[in-house]
């Protein structure tokens, strides 16, 4: 697979070079697609019907299904012979999606980012396109006009090199991408949102500690984004997509490539709060009220709890946990005092509210505590979404 993906991409490239070049002499460079997948591959430009668009890419196998894959995570899949009255839109806003009377709306994926073609039936749990491995878990089928739709999220993407691959093996179904897309969901409801980052809190972590209030809420383990860093797990959590998308992938990177949950807000009319720690690790569309301790945090959240979605992001396990370790007795009891000010928070609050976390942390050699790598210590963490 990964030898056909690499001959895909020599062609995929020398088509691009020679479509820029001449849609560039003419002075009229026209948006274009990419499908792949088990296929000679194919550059489709708006305006083409899905059908023809797929034959171009000339499949390699007579029976074969069609992906539509979304950048914010979604994934349509339809058979092959059913991609009559599917048409390709490129809107104005430079985003791409599929329309279409015929098929149920599951198959209208309006963040198009790629068309992918595998074999009829083939499981797609894990999908290798392009040297990236995809996670999906399917969500259901639905079907109309005698025409059927599977749904599928995407649940983690790796992008693998030809050096050795490291991989968590049964990862969990949720991913702290979650939170935005659950917040967004609980807004257009009309609720009100409170979400409590607990920078640092590994699903370890939070099982062997004294926290009877949080684990009454039954958490359920979430996947981290990936690299395993503060930065990159607020920019997940407020986007609702990983760093591939978002942008900041390390530590030095302060702006976001995509809209953030407070803009979404406040373009519905909804009021926000945005309460952080002693400085802002991001470039956000809210200016965060700073607040020097956890302590200062909770007092600064509690003044804010009539906002429609308010945001507070505790930094005290972390910090506590790269001074004494992840399961220190001093790391321990910090996560009991925070369960207190969390129950006092929920118990206050009227509405949707998510507790996450944006990594976890690992011992060291010296008994220290540290992050950043590819181990179930640092990429598992708590989630939980209850409504009071």
């Amino acid at each position: 697979m990964r030898n056909k993906n690499a001959e895909c991409r020599n062609i995929f490239s020398g088509i691009l070079i020679a479509a820029m070049l001449l849609l560039g002499l003419s002075g009229c460079l026209r948006p274009v697609l990419l499908i792949t997948g088990d296929c000679e591959g194919y550059f489709a430009s708006s305006g083409m019907s899905l059908e023809q668009a797929v034959a171009r890419a000339k499949p390699r196998a007579e029976a074969f299904d069609v992906l539509l894959m979304g950048s914010d995570g979604m994934v349509a899949r339809i058979s092959g012979d059913e991609l009559d009255g599917c048409e390709l839109v490129h809107s104005r806003e430079n985003l791409w999606e599929i329309k279409s009377e015929l098929h149920p709306r599951s198959v209208r994926v309006k963040l198009l980012d790629r068309i992918a073609i595998v074999g009829e039936g083939e499981q797609v749990g894990q999908l290798l396109l392009d040297d990236t491995l995809y996670l999906l878990k399917e969500e259901g089928t639905s079907q109309k006009n005698g025409r059927s739709v599977t749904v599928f999220t995407t649940r983690l993407r790796v992008p693998l090199s030809d050096g050795p691959v490291e991989m968590i093996a049964d990862p969990p179904d949720l991913m702290i991408t979650q939170t935005y897309h659950d917040a967004m969901d609980a807004l257009q409801r009309g609720e009100r949102v409170m979400i409590l980052e607990l920078d640092g809190l590994g699903w370890g972590m939070l099982e062997r500690a004294d926290a009877p209030f949080m684990k009454s809420l039954e958490p359920e383990p979430a996947l981290a984004a990936w690299p395993p860093i503060s930065p990159t797990g607020l920019a997940s959590m407020l986007t609702g997509v990983t760093a591939n998308l978002h942008g900041v992938h390390d530590r030095g990177i302060r702006e976001l490539a995509r809209e953030d949950l407070f803009a979404k807000a406040q373009a519905m009319g909804k009021t926000c709060a945005y309460i952080e720690g002693s400085q802002a690790l991001l470039d956000t569309s809210l200016r965060p009220v700073l607040s020097l301790s956890d302590e200062a945090v909770f007092v600064n959240t509690r003044e804010n709890l009539s906002a429609d979605l308010l945001f507070a992001h505790f930094h005290g396990i972390d910090d506590t946990a790269h001074t004494y370790g992840p399961y220190a007795e001093e790391t321990l009891q910090k996560i009991a005092a925070l369960d207190v000010l969390v129950q006092a928070l929920c118990e206050e609050f009227e509405g949707r509210v998510i507790i996450a976390a944006d990594h976890g942390l690992h011992e060291t050699q010296n008994g220290e505590g540290a992050h950043g790598e590819f181990r179930p210590e640092d990429m598992i963490v708590p989630y939980i979404i209850r409504l009071f």
